[in-house]
């Protein structure tokens, strides 16, 4: 009779996957706002509502990332949120076996977490908006 182990997966993988590819989605459209505003301002500088560089300006008119950037920003405190509360409940079940991968996934929501609430990013979400 021959015995065969078999390695079960775990569903572990695709939260890792998503998890680092929503913290570098994020840190794209974040990098992509600020070119937006240097770009209509002709410096770098964090951009607010009713700021004189762009008081008069169209943010948003004829900008390809506009809509992608106006989903992804406000509502990334959300998200880091909601997916650290996924990690939690797995790791509290004990679901998780690829530890490190996603500890370095908690690192990387809680760095988006932390940067989302920020005024600087807020008066940013704020800009697009406006």
């Amino acid at each position: 009779m021959t015995i065969v182990a078999t390695r079960q997966r775990t569903g572990g993988w695709w939260l890792i996957g998503a998890v680092h590819a929503y913290a570098a989605w994020y840190a794209l459209c974040l990098y992509q706002a600020l070119a937006r505003a240097a770009d209509l301002a002709g410096h770098w500088y964090l951009p607010s509502q009713g700021d004189v560089f762009t008081a008069d300006a169209d943010i948003n008119g004829g900008w390809a990332w506009s809509a992608p950037i106006l989903v992804t920003l406000p509502t990334a405190p959300l998200i880091a949120g909601a997916g650290l509360f996924v990690i939690g409940v797995l790791a509290v079940l004990g679901r998780t076996r690829h530890r490190r991968p996603l500890l370095a996934g908690v690192a990387a929501l809680v760095l988006v977490l932390v940067v989302s609430l920020t005024p600087a990013v807020t008066a940013i979400s704020g800009w697009l908006i406006d």
